[in-house]
């Protein structure tokens, strides 16, 4: 469904709802460029626009590895036959725990990256990772980038492979959480922020970054409200116009 911002709604707005480990409240597009709440749909987006038989290259940037790796049999025991299905199939797949009394979706917000890894990393030229260290370290070959060299540094990374790259971010890459009664804040400047998006929309222009993914998670940057303010300074440098209905 076409909108007003040029972009179209692959899963329409279900309201700021809680987004948890599963639940997709909305996915927009712009050509190769990517919105969501839940980070779990990122997988499907990628596949969208690369081969993943070809030569590619991954930079992810979030708080959060995303890279699970507890259940990895059972997961690629409950595969998509086919990986042109669409994204209410994708979302929709499930998968039975002999441990947990009802079937789960098999993708979340910390596992479809390792999947996809498992799945199609053969493939992969190069791997950086701009995290804060949580979650399960993930089994590839990766180069761990630094939080503040990120924005002078991103130029020269995408550079650095010949392959085609997916930019998968994380807003809550952004933000500072402190003790469990204090809420997350932003902790990047504008200036920070600003610069990154510049080098990313650079490369997108040149077609060195074949796809963009941005998950806003709310729950990590302290409701709706502080995400989506952030996701205007991400989407100003890249010219994009979007917000979410009110």
């Amino acid at each position: 469904m076409p909108d007003a911002f040029g972009g179209e709604w692959l899963v329409p707005f279900r309201g700021r709802n809680h987004s948890g480990a599963f639940t997709q409240n909305f996915l927009w597009k712009r050509q190769n460029v990517y919105v969501m709440d839940n980070h779990r749909a990122a997988l499907w987006c990628w596949l969208q626009h690369i081969d993943p038989k070809q030569r590619y290259s991954l930079f992810h940037v979030d708080q959060h590895y995303d890279t699970l790796v507890s259940r990895m049999t059972t997961w690629l025991d409950n595969l998509p036959g086919d990986w042109g299905l669409g994204i209410d199939e994708y979302l929709a797949r499930k998968v039975k725990h002999l441990d947990i009394p009802q079937p789960l979706p098999l993708f979340g917000w910390d596992n479809y990256l390792s999947i996809f890894l498992a799945v199609f990393g053969n493939a992969m030229d190069a791997a950086y990772f701009a995290t804060h260290g949580k979650g399960t370290t993930p089994k590839c070959e990766h180069m761990t980038c630094d939080l503040w060299g990120l924005p002078s540094n991103l130029d020269y990374w995408l550079n650095e492979s010949p392959a085609p790259w997916i930019f998968n971010l994380d807003l809550d890459y952004f933000f500072w959480h402190g003790a469990d009664n204090d809420p997350p804040r932003c902790m990047m400047s504008e200036a920070y922020i600003s610069r990154l998006m510049k080098t990313v929309s650079v490369h997108l222009s040149s077609g060195k970054i074949s796809v963009l993914t941005i998950a806003i998670s709310p729950e990590y940057c302290g409701g709706w409200e502080q995400s989506e303010a952030v996701l205007d300074l991400v989407l100003k440098p890249l010219g994009i116009e979007f917000a979410l209905p009110r």
